[in-house]
């Protein structure tokens, strides 16, 4: 069959030059039918056969005429909806070819136009579902406006995904637009089909451009082919009732006894270009009367092997006249032709094959009938859809024109029910396991379980919305009266009452084992949210248990006494200038050292005031010791620094300070390995004896610290209450250095770990009123202490003691050990802690699954019977801040007495709560903070304080001391 092409005219131009066929076919665009072509048709009367051509393409112009021997003009630009029309003269069949989103050329512009909107981001699912809606469209026109609808597919299988389009496409006519088209269709020219909508039920045909390669091309293969694909279609259709018994309920119909599936086996409709080039060449220089002459040796010198011209052997097919009879008679239009001609004969079945034949209704019209019912239907399901402002009168067409997409989307609504499903199932699991009230990790973690639950059910391009739904349900569910107050406590946790319900008090369940001030006692304690009931209030109200707590002698700290009722805390940037200039009480290395004189020597001039009282608070030492090496223990001795790097820089100036306070008759070499200290002569004491702790300074009575004292604090500011604790529990005889810490005297300690350890201290006394101490201790025992001449020989016990959340309670013997017993005392051991950084939290030593840290909370001391007094004034760095006790003048032990520190439960500068970590880092121990070493000192005995009253314990001034 020769193709032959014609130019497509516009209307205009049909109307003035008709359309001349050149050889066996007209073509055109619809609905610009040539005036001569439309003549033609005319002359058919009511014998139009029409036949829709729709499916696949990957060609350039979306053609699927081409096995029908046919060509769109060479100036044809396909488009979404476009129609062309075929038409073969001296036929009754109008060919109406569909182009659609399923051809891949128009596929391609809608990709190309979807990624040039940088504004709507390209989705891969609505794009597909888009794609589908279109198609679905034109196939419900073509199954409108012909008789007979041939399906092209380009690949070598029935593609399953056409079931899903039968069934939007049956869905759409019975839902939609049967519930229209009869009535509008009435009044207008298509009325003679506005009953049945349209003019039969179409037959359906499948049209297989490709054969399998691996397949022989004979009449056998090819028919085997035909008839198994038919009866696999057929199944499909029969199954998702597609293909019925009843004309009104079948979508499409299939012939009776007739093919309907045709493989184009023999035909090359696309060949390659260059294999044909390539066979050309051959058939030029294969010549079989081939001679020896020259023009032949230059033709064969151009081959590039020997044998390249040798001639191919003869196909196949050209062996049987049968098969090459069958290849001319094999053809699509003749296949098409059969069809055609039974409905021009009227016998047009709707049904099954392989069931009794039902005739259905059938309609044949002229051109100009059928034209008018086209132009009908196409703008009612194309043109209108077309426009989003269209105005219709019926509701039902205006629904179908607004939701049509939106109800072809069944994976959408699919989607939808999925997530549906889910999200009752994940409400169902949280609301089923939420407690009363719970807090925000309860109901994360019930919201995890949700989840996990949806996900059972929800599936799909809409679960990441359901999911957020889901989360807002649970979270408004939580919030509705079943919230947490969560405020967080001091120990970092929340509070478990319920948020909406007033209460005074917060309670997080949290319970804790702490000891009283004395040691004796031991209670439970509710988590603190505030710090009166951290470092105050637990204390004073275990002390109304405990029978020691009673009786001992506690050192009154100074706190803030108002004097106006509308008190205050002090702000802090006002209050404290030095913490913009991030300074701290933390030890520096030695060229921040320098760096920080410098600018406490232009501070000084600024707050001369405040300068002075630092000084006269911290340094009332006479004058820097140097480390006594060579001595029992090789104890060696802390500075006034807050390091140990501060003592070791003053080591040098130590050893000319003691030769020139040592008498003219002592040599040095015999004071290099003792302590100075330099008792005053009594006058001298008398005029010290009206000087107060707090004369020098004027406190706020308006004002109050909210939190510790600390280096840096204004010393015209006191706290509410007293963080740290100060009690004498007893003489030093209630200690036994054979058997340790009795369980009635100090209880919850672990076993082994219940030991002080003794440090001895060498002193010299200078200028010793050797009469006036002979007859204050004449006819006394002398303990833990020596004397020969003005040398004493001190033994002072001091433990470290750290306390767990369990009541867990253990000395350490070094920083980085816990005391194992009565053997890891060494004659040095002391020194090792009274020297040196000691760890504020460390991990308590008792077996528990959960890693307890430990707190350093106690420092015992016993002190000895001699004449002198021992000062302490411990210092605890944590963070930025550098904590004391507050006191102008550090306070003073009595002689042969057990005294006990207990340090802050809690540790918080100025507005800043510092909580302690949550693990400790092998490598940092002491990064929770730290003890600083030199906390204690000596001075000699004043006999003019009475340091069995509670309130003259320290309060009068320390005198010129010396730090140990």
């Amino acid at each position: 069959m020769v193709v032959v092409r014609t130019q497509t005219a516009d209307a205009e131009s049909c109307k003035q030059f008709p359309a001349k066929m050149l050889d066996d076919y007209y073509t055109w665009t619809y609905p610009d039918i040539p005036e001569n072509v439309a003549q033609e048709l005319l002359q058919l009367n009511g014998s139009l056969v029409v036949v829709g051509v729709v499916g696949r393409s990957d060609c350039d112009l979306a053609n699927k005429m081409l096995a029908f021997g046919m060509e769109p003009p060479d100036d044809h630009t396909p488009e979404d909806g476009q129609i062309q029309c075929y038409y073969k003269p001296g036929t009754f069949s109008l060919l109406l070819h569909f182009e659609s989103t399923y051809d891949a050329e128009i596929s391609g512009q809608m990709i190309d136009v979807c990624i040039e909107d940088v504004d709507t981001p390209f989705d891969i699912d609505s794009f597909f579902e888009r794609i589908r809606c279109r198609f679905v469209r034109m196939m419900l026109l073509a199954l409108h406006v012909c008789h007979i609808v041939v399906y092209v597919e380009n690949g070598l299988t029935f593609d399953p995904t056409l079931l899903t389009v039968f069934q939007l496409a049956k869905f759409a006519r019975e839902q939609h637009l049967m519930q229209f088209l009869p009535q509008m269709l009435r009044e207008t020219p298509a009325a003679r089909i506005s009953e049945r909508t349209r003019l039969c039920a179409p037959r359906i045909l499948f049209l297989f451009e490709n054969f399998p390669g691996d397949e022989p091309k004979t009449r056998e293969s090819v028919s085997t082919c035909e008839f198994q694909m038919e009866d696999c279609i057929y199944e499909l259709l029969r199954r998702y009732n597609i293909v019925t018994n009843s004309s009104s309920n079948s979508l499409v119909a299939l012939p009776n006894n007739k093919q309907f599936v045709f493989f184009n086996a023999h035909e090359e409709l696309r060949d390659d270009k260059l294999l044909k080039a390539i066979d050309c060449l051959n058939e030029t220089m294969y010549k079989p009367d081939l001679k020896e002459e020259e023009e032949d040796l230059e033709i064969l010198a151009m081959a590039p092997f020997d044998g390249f011209v040798k001639p191919f052997t003869m196909p196949v097919y050209e062996k049987e006249w049968e098969n090459l009879q069958y290849q001319e008679d094999h053809t699509v239009w003749n296949f098409l032709q059969r069809h055609v001609q039974d409905a021009l004969v009227g016998c047009f079945d709707a049904g099954s094959f392989k069931q009794h034949a039902q005739q259905g209704p059938f309609q044949l019209l002229n051109s100009q009938e059928w034209h008018d019912c086209m132009a009908t239907m196409h703008k009612l399901l194309v043109e209108n859809a077309k426009d989003p402002d269209h105005e219709t009168s019926n509701e039902e067409y205006k629904l179908f024109l607004k939701n049509f997409d939106e109800d072809l989307n069944y994976e959408k609504k699919f989607w939808a029910h999925l997530c549906e499903l889910g999200l009752k199932k994940g409400i169902a699991a949280y609301k089923n396991a939420a407690p009363a009230n719970y807090g925000t990790a309860t109901h994360r973690q019930l919201l995890a379980d949700a989840t996990l639950a949806f996900e059972e059910e929800g599936r799909g391009p809409q679960a990441q919305a359901a999911l957020a739904k889901l989360a807002a349900i649970c979270h408004n569910h939580w919030e509705d009266g079943r919230q947490q107050c969560e405020l967080l406590s001091l120990r970092s946790h929340p509070c478990t009452l319920p948020k909406n319900m007033p209460h005074e008090k917060h309670n997080s369940g949290v319970i804790h084992i702490s000891t009283c001030n004395c040691g004796r006692t031991q209670g439970r304690r509710e988590d603190p949210f505030n710090l009166r009931q951290a470092n105050y209030e637990f204390y004073e109200l275990i002390a109304q248990m405990c029978n020691l707590c009673v009786k001992v002698k506690q050192y009154q700290f100074p706190i803030f006494e108002p004097s106006v009722s509308d008190y205050r805390a002090a702000a802090f940037e006002a209050a404290f200038p030095l913490l913009n200039t991030g300074k701290s009480g933390a030890p520096q290395d030695e060229d921040a050292g320098e760096d920080e004189a410098e600018e406490e020597e232009g501070q000084e001039r600024e707050l001369p005031t405040k300068k002075k009282l630092q000084n006269t608070a911290s340094n009332c030492c006479s004058h820097p010791l140097s480390p006594t090496f060579g001595s029992d223990l090789n104890m060696s001795i802390a500075g006034f620094g807050a390091s140990l790097k501060e003592s070791q820089a003053s080591s040098e100036q130590l050893s000319n300070s003691e030769q020139n306070t040592t008498s003219s008759g002592t040599s040095s070499a015999d004071t290099e390995n003792e302590l100075v200290v330099e008792l005053q002569e009594p006058a001298k004491k008398e005029a010290r004896e009206d000087v107060g702790p707090t004369d020098a300074v004027s406190t706020s009575t308006t004002e109050y610290l909210p939190g510790l004292v600390h280096t840096v604090s204004n010393f015209g500011l006191l706290p509410l209450f007293p963080s740290w604790s100060l009690a004498c529990v007893g003489p030093s005889s209630i200690y036994s250095h054979n058997t340790g810490l009795q369980e009635h005297f100090q209880s919850g300690f672990l076993s082994g770990a219940n030991f002080l350890l003794p440090w001895d201290v060498q002193l010299r006394l200078v200028h010793a009123l050797k009469q006036q101490y002979q007859q204050q201790h004449h006819g006394k025992k002398q303990q833990r202490w020596k004397k020969q001449g003005d040398r004493l020989s001190l033994k002072i016990f001091v433990g470290m003691e750290y306390e767990c959340s369990r009541g867990h309670r253990f000395m350490m013997c070094a920083p980085d050990r816990v005391l194992r017993g009565g053997a890891d005392i060494e004659r040095d051991t002391c020194s090792k802690v009274v020297h040196n950084n000691m760890p504020l939290y460390y991990p308590c030593p008792c077996r528990s699954q959960r890693n307890f840290l430990a707190q350093l909370m106690r420092i015992h001391v016993v002190t000895p019977k001699a004449p002198v007094n021992i000062i302490v004034d411990p210092k605890v760095c944590v963070g930025r801040y550098t904590f004391t006790l507050g006191s102008i003048v550090p306070p003073r032990l009595s002689q042969s007495a057990y005294w006990i520190i207990r340090l802050p439960y809690v540790y918080q500068g100025d507005d800043v709560l510092i909580a302690p970590p949550d693990h400790l880092d092998p490598d940092y121990p002491l990064a929770g903070g730290y003890l600083l070493p030199g906390m204690f000192g000596v001075v000699e005995t004043d006999p003019t304080l009475d340091l069995n009253e509670p309130g003259m314990m320290g309060a009068s001034a320390a005198g010129n001391f010396t730090r140990i």
